[in-house]
């Protein structure tokens, strides 16, 4: 029972590393430019864009940043609780 928890362990581990190489350094020069210039800049350009817009492009970012993570991490944790090892 011990090495099963070590393994999801292990795996939630690699799961973040692989993130983390992929979409983390992305993410972290897109809140650099929000720190820079504004949620609204960065989000709509220096056109601007409607309240709505700015949301929904927000929204996306996060989604496709995040996203992979927390679906990689409930897929690990519905695995785990069905492995019979």
């Amino acid at each position: 029972m011990k090495g099963k928890y070590v393994k999801i362990a292990l795996l939630a581990v690699g799961i973040f590393v692989v993130w983390s190489l992929f979409f983390g350094i992305r993410l972290v020069g897109y809140v650099d430019s929000i720190q820079r210039f504004g949620i609204e800049r960065t989000a709509c350009g220096t056109d601007g864009c409607r309240a709505p817009v700015m949301i929904f492009d927000v929204a996306w970012v996060v989604v496709v940043f995040v996203g992979p993570l927390i679906g990689a991490l409930i897929w690990l944790v519905i695995w785990g609780i069905r492995s019979k090892r």
